[in-house]
């Protein structure tokens, strides 16, 4: 193996490669004539082909039902044992990924649905010649029946008296495969793309091979459209080791794809040069006592031992490598398996070798190789199905969906794409049922008194603009008292703000409410929705807690559905609110006072099926990765979604909270909102920030950092017990000692927190703002010196 010392991460590139990439051109060549061989002579070239590359003379293709009947014969008990342990392994684990046909309506009257298809004709390539691959059978035959595949094709390289490997028939008589071909190498990959008289045309390509095998594939997938599972070529492992690692059982981990072929490239990394000195001896010695040791030494020319400073460059060599097989070495490997974003599959500690995944621990050895990692999965269940579409609208849903897609296919120019739905849409407007009847999504939840009543009207709402005389409002006509010009009346409804706002998020100025924080918000929802004494809402605790004051001071009703230890909605939240006669049920994400966001998978169940409005409470989500449900709204009509400025923007001052939701939901709340409820001075500084939004991502940034070093830092504070994982500007820390008392004592100091020891499931927590970097490094200081004093 060569042996590289602290490489520069500028060399890398190099480093990486893999030997088979330099021939890549004659290999492709090489291809193209076979397919072309095959094209033309179809069986007959496939024997000859055989003759010449696999040195072996036939008069058939197909393995006979006598070569079948012989074949359980002469593999011995033990084998056949072992191989039928690992079937059950592979099917309990490839079984499991079976999912349920999904149905959903998008919106009332919309259905949707998705069905899982088997691939009607399948090619399975397992490798041959000097070490058949029987496994590999295992590996693609299991999920193939599993999906139900009508059709399944074996191709596997003759050995040179013209037979099959008993052991490949025996595993393929024992999953039900009754077509095998004797061909290997690029010219059964031709066979199984172009078809034969003896060799069906299948739809799809599994298996791993040379790099013939994987030219070929690739050519099929490219001109004969024939799908494939992924460019999977010559077998490859990278070995992360540090000093706890036990260089026999690495030794024998990279032998064990060398052997494979001369083509197989293996890759050791190491923080400690007496360990990688101590593992390049150790595989000198076992390579010796191989009987495959040529193959094995011709790797292990094109394989390296590279010694790299610490786990993270290690890590980071590792990804951009893109293994087909990684194993982690090292005690640390559940948290170095956290930061591994490339690798076909991994194998954890110093009990887990790599060949258990190639023969039997249930996971699936087809894995992608060449550094595909990046872009494929290895062969699961999914690789053997296809997944359908289905949708069905009843006239309930062509009336709300109708007129959205006659919106965008004009605005696309696609007119015969609106027409489809405008002759539908008038087909029905002869039937009793009107439209504003069974597409309303708020029918049943706005309070029946907001309905009737009128709403009120100001002068600015019959008059917009200003003219050289107004004497329309009542104001002071005289002026004000202050160094600015406030004595008119703001625009009520806040026109400039939501064009801008409406730019900035991506959603029309009709869908957006301003309000006198989101605390107006708020407490507007639940006297749209619920009637005072007999409606409830939904909160899930530890959350806002306006959300419950809000209720209090409207006489409603509060439902709490407790998080789970670490602050997710439980496993029952779906069923619980789907059978729910609340009006709304407030979701906070990233949730106050614990940070985190809440699982997109359960807050979308909820969507769909909670009767009432659910309100995502999105003031931290500026802080967080994931996408703002504001992109979601043309799916659910019953969805509001609450920002503010008082967070990211640093607006708390200001007092500006708001609300995204459907255009007909927001003119409910513009139906009940006080007339002028956002100032004038609130409106122009609000216009001003928005003129330099692009700034905000710089003060992001700078927040996030030192978010990220607050809690890195915090665990090695003494009396700290946990630091819980954040997507908010600030941290849920839980103590050992009295958290009160540490409160108590940081007041003292000058420095003031937020005391949640009283909250569900807050327990022992303090809440601490992300500040400044001079604010965070004296709030550090002063928890060491009370810790230290504990």
């Amino acid at each position: 193996m060569q042996l590289y010392s602290y490489p520069d991460p500028s060399t890398w590139p190099a480093l990486q490669q893999r030997a088979a990439t330099a021939e890549a051109p004659q290999v492709a060549a090489r291809v193209r004539a076979i397919f072309g061989q095959v094209r033309e002579g179809g069986d007959a070239a496939l024997l000859s082909l055989a003759s010449e590359l696999d040195k072996a003379s036939m008069t058939r293709l197909l393995v006979s039902e006598a070569e079948f009947a012989a074949a359980a014969s002469q593999v011995p008990a033990d084998l056949q044992a072992a191989i039928r342990q690992a079937r059950a392994n592979i099917e309990a684990f490839h079984a499991a990924q079976r999912e349920p046909e999904l149905r959903v309506e998008t919106m009332p009257g919309v259905a949707c649905s998705r069905r899982a298809v088997p691939v009607q004709r399948v090619g399975l390539y397992v490798p041959g010649g000097s070490a058949p691959l029987f496994s590999t059978l295992l590996m693609l035959g299991v999920p193939a029946r599993l999906a139900g595949c009508p059709q399944v094709v074996v191709c596997t390289p003759p050995q040179s008296d013209g037979t099959v490997s008993p052991v490949i028939l025996f595993v393929a008589q024992l999953l039900g495969i009754s077509t095998v071909v004797k061909a290997g190498g690029a010219q059964a990959i031709a066979a199984l793309a172009l078809g034969t008289v003896s060799v069906p045309a299948v739809d799809k390509i599994f298996g791993p091979g040379n790099r013939y095998v994987t030219a070929a594939k690739q050519l099929a997938a490219a001109e004969f459209g024939v799908a494939i599972d992924m460019p999977a070529g010559p077998s490859e492992v990278l070995v992360i080791a540090d000093e706890t690692a036990n260089a026999a059982f690495v030794a024998a981990d990279l032998l064990s794809q060398a052997e494979h072929g001369p083509d197989s490239q293996v890759v050791v990394l190491c923080n400690s040069a007496a360990m990688l000195d101590e593992i390049r001896a150790e595989t000198t010695r076992q390579l010796a006592t191989l009987p495959r040791r040529d193959v094995a030494a011709l790797a292990l020319e094109n394989s390296r031992a590279i010694l790299l400073p610490d786990a993270a460059a290690m890590l980071a060599f590792s990804n951009q490598y893109a293994p087909e097989h990684l194993i982690l070495a090292t005690d640390e490997a559940d948290a170095l398996a956290k930061e591994v974003t490339n690798a076909g599959s991994v194998f954890l500690g110093h009990l887990t070798p790599e060949a258990v995944g190639d023969y039997a621990s249930g996971t699936n050895h087809t894995l992608p190789t060449s550094g595909y990692a990046r872009q494929y999965s290895g062969v699961s269940l999914d690789s053997f199905i296809r997944k359908i579409t289905f949708q069905r609208l009843s006239p309930v849903g062509l009336r709300a969906l109708g007129p959205l897609v006659e919106t965008m296919a004009e605005a696309e120019g696609l007119t015969a794409h609106a027409r489809a739905v405008t002759l539908r849409l008038e087909a029905l407007a002869g039937e009793k049922t009107t439209a504003a009847a069974v597409s309303n999504p708020y029918a049943g939840l706005i309070r029946p008194s907001v309905e009737r009543m009128q709403a009120y009207s100001s002068a600015r709402d019959e008059f917009e603009g200003m003219a050289p005389v107004m004497l329309d409002a009542n104001e002071n006509s005289l002026g004000s008292v202050g160094p600015a010009d406030f004595s008119r009346y703001p625009d009520p409804h806040q026109r400039a703000i939501k064009v801008e706002l409406a730019r900035l998020k991506g959603v029309a100025p009709n869908q957006i409410f301003l309000g006198n924080g989101s605390d107006e918000a708020i407490d507007l929802l639940v006297r749209l929705t619920c009637t005072p004494g007999r409606d409830h809402i939904v909160i899930c605790p530890p959350t806002y807690g306006m959300y419950e004051v809000a209720a209090n001071l409207n006489d409603v009703g509060v439902t709490r559905i407790q998080l789970t230890a670490d602050f997710q909605l439980p496993a029952n939240a779906v069923e619980t609110l789907a059978a729910s006669t609340a009006k709304l049920v407030f979701l906070c994400s990233p949730n106050n006072p614990t940070g985190n966001l809440l699982a997109q998978e359960a807050v979308e169940a909820i969507l769909r099926s909670f009767k009432g409005l659910v309100v995502v409470d999105e003031a931290y989500a500026d802080f967080a990765d994931a996408p703002s449900w504001t992109t979601r709204l043309a799916e659910f009509p019953r969805l509001v979604v609450l920002q503010t400025f008082s967070k990211a923007w640093g607006l708390a001052g200001l007092r500006l909270g708001v609300a995204y939701g459907s255009p007909a939901l927001i003119a409910y709340f513009d139906k009940i909102k006080p007339p002028y409820n956002i100032s004038a001075a609130t409106q122009e500084h609000v216009l001003t920030a928005l003129a330099s939004a692009p700034s905000l991502d710089a003060m992001r940034a700078e927040l996030l950092a030192n978010r990220h070093q607050l809690a890195q830092q915090l665990p090695q504070v003494p009396g700290v017990a946990q630091v819980f994982p954040s997507d908010a500007n600030f941290l849920l820390v839980r103590f050992t000692t009295d958290a009160t008392a540490i409160y108590d004592q940081l007041r003292a100091r000058g420095i003031v927190v937020r005391n949640r020891t009283t909250q569900p499931g807050c327990a022992g927590c303090l809440r601490l703002t992300v500040g400044t970097a001079t604010e965070n490094a004296l709030l550090l200081q002063a928890l060491k010196e009370i810790g230290a004093g504990c």
